[in-house]
């Protein structure tokens, strides 16, 4: 069986996706809204944050925080397009947050079918 490369988001189970996987992910991502290439001020700084909230968040919670945040964004003519370090600084606070609500209800109704199905096989 071969590897599949880090780089190949389409390929690679979400659990195993790396800070190599998000940069290809954000640039792809970038290139399919906006047209342009994938710019940052700092790709070492940029892999620092995304480690951490992998660390913190894990890798689903990541790239819906990375979703959420291009799905807000409106490009301008100063800013027209968008990367990873605005954000973690910028929109981190006001998208994060409902992320984390949207992650925490799906645990939720998961485990109350979970429950259901065990109180059915019990009767």
């Amino acid at each position: 069986m071969s590897k599949i490369n880090v780089k190949d988001w389409r390929n690679r189970d979400i659990a195993d996706w790396n800070t190599t996987t998000f940069r290809q992910y954000l640039a792809d991502q970038h290139e399919q809204h906006y047209g342009i290439t994938y710019t940052a001020r700092s790709f070492a700084i940029e892999g620092r944050w995304l480690k951490s909230m992998v660390a913190e968040h894990g890798t689903e919670v990541v790239k819906a925080f990375i979703d959420g945040c291009f799905k807000e964004y409106r490009p301008t003519q100063d800013y027209p397009g968008l990367n990873f370090g605005f954000m973690y600084s910028y929109q981190r606070a006001r998208i994060l947050p409902r992320v984390l609500a949207e992650v925490k209800r799906r645990q939720v109704v998961q485990r109350a079918v979970e429950e259901a199905e065990d109180l059915s096989d019990w009767l």
